[in-house]
């Protein structure tokens, strides 16, 4: 059954079963105060940062080491060579971690949710209750369409099979066929409408950007409207968060991956100490040369930087060793989650910013045939980047020209963020551009360099934990 994931999260977790001593909703959600910790417990279970030393990783990890962007690092015992070498199968790690985390997320927005229908509150009550259901509904719906863009082969043909939709606790004995593109569109935009009208801009939390309000909606709408092609819808969504969240200078750029700044973010995920440390996805200790650097920055994303540009400074640590262009022995150490006060390897994962926005915007007004107005957008996030005077406008003769540039400008801006595996499905497959490494990047790894655009692992398997508790699902193509 779907919430049987056998290594990851246990049945009894996933289902209604009533063990002996178990404490089911009615007995752990009986006060305002116990949804509140129901509702941080589901925003804990969500980790697009988890994993570490190539163990239990989610899509930061994925999204880097299945592409083009890392290398093996001087510390490395064999981490990441499987993935790497592009063999992905229905047992691999990333594709049940990614799958587990998000129905184990859903299924404690579930839980939360089913509670609050059987509980009676105050009237001075209701507005907090409200603004709870709205966060958990608006939790649900990102956590299904995470699960959408990895394990659906078409975001745009509705008939195609997609994931299962859940907005209920299922029992172990149910099993689930997957509901079509068309259906998991509705149901998440479903769950986006629900949470926008619950949601209360007046909450004491509405502003603080660790918890979920209505801009953390309208960035959902905005990714949802790009993927599903709606991109007049994407264009209003992007356009109003990046008006109302400025780009941060270079100075703040700087600070905001470092913790002390966040003025272009929209939406994080707090890390404090004992929560998931981001850079322990390629550090064993801590971020410097002596820090066990198991994965590095690849040459070909080295490559992308202008030394003048913030973001060489926030991508490249100051330790990093360059003796040559693609030179076998660079040491191109990753700096952008440097550590914090909470730890050497902890930093807040920045879920939106308003950067993606102006890309997301960027792409829309290309897609609308505003050439000129795209290019407008790809200089603006650059100026803010370069500082100083603006840099060159960009010349975009075809509308593929400019989705070719705004894909490597996604793959500066965003590396490490998890995205870099989704924008080669989506942009590259339309593009005609694959995974295309450095040879001296997969020479560090002895694999593959090459993998063509629309192959068929740009589309994660069901895993194998779904598939043997689940006799109906069906498995995507060529797995």
């Amino acid at each position: 059954a779907i919430s049987c994931m056998i290594g990851f999260y246990s049945c009894e977790d996933a289902t209604d079963i009533i063990q002996v001593g178990e404490l089911g909703e009615g007995n752990a959600f009986q006060t305002l105060e116990d949804l509140q910790s129901g509702l941080s417990g589901a925003y804990a279970n969500y980790g697009p940062d988890f994993g570490g030393n190539d163990s239990g990783v989610d899509i930061v990890y994925f999204n880097e080491i299945f592409t083009d962007n890392l290398k093996s690092g001087i510390d490395n015992n064999g981490q990441g060579d499987l993935t790497y070498a592009f063999q992905l199968q229905p047992g691999s790690d990333s594709p049940g971690t990614i799958w587990a985390n998000r129905y184990a997320t859903i299924n404690a927005c579930n839980r939360v949710l089913r509670a609050i229908e059987g509980l009676s509150f105050a009237n001075d009550e209701l507005a907090e209750v409200d603004h709870i259901k709205g966060q958990l509904m608006a939790l649900r719906a990102l956590s299904h369409f995470d699960l959408f863009q990895y394990y659906t082969r078409d975001y745009q043909d509705d008939s195609l099979l997609s994931i299962i939709n859940m907005d209920f606790v299922p029992i172990i004995e149910d099993e689930f066929q997957r509901n079509t593109v068309g259906e998991t569109l509705i149901f998440i935009k479903n769950d986006l409408n629900m949470a926008d009208m619950f949601l209360d801009p007046s909450n004491p939390l509405a502003s603080n950007k660790y918890y979920i309000n209505k801009d953390f909606v309208k960035a959902v709408r905005a990714r949802v409207a790009l993927f599903e092609g709606d991109y007049g819808s994407a264009n209003t969504f992007a356009s109003e968060l990046v008006a109302d969240y400025p780009l941060a200078d270079q100075s703040q750029y700087f600070n905001m991956f470092a913790d002390i700044d966040d003025t272009e973010v929209i939406f994080e995920l707090s890390r404090l100490t004992g929560d998931a440390q981001v850079a322990g996805l390629w550090y064993f200790n801590a971020v410097n040369r002596t820090g066990g650097a198991y994965l590095e920055m690849s040459n070909d994303l080295f490559n992308q930087f202008d030394q003048n540009d913030i973001r060489f400074l926030v991508n490249v640590n100051g330790e990093s060793e360059i003796n040559g262009l693609n030179d076998s022995s660079n040491i191109l150490l990753i700096n952008k989650y440097p550590g914090s006060g909470d730890g050497a390897l902890i930093n807040d994962y920045k879920l939106f910013r308003s950067s993606e926005m102006l890309l997301i915007r960027a792409e829309t007004e290309a897609r609308s045939g505003q050439l000129g107005a795209a290019a407008l957008s790809i200089q603006e996030l650059r100026t803010a980047r370069y500082g100083g005077a603006p840099p060159p406008l960009p010349s975009f003769a075809t509308l593929n020209d400019a989705l070719t540039e705004i894909l490597e400008e996604r793959r500066v801006e965003l590396c490490f963020e998890g995205h870099r595996y989704l924008d080669l499905k989506r942009l590259g497959g339309e593009l005609g551009i694959g995974i295309n490494r450095e040879e001296v990047d997969c020479a560090s790894f002895s694999a593959p360099c090459n993998l063509p655009a629309n192959d068929y692992r740009f589309t994660l398997p069901i895993p194998t934990s779904e598939i043997e508790g689940n006799s109906v699902i069906t498995q995507n193509p060529n797995y």
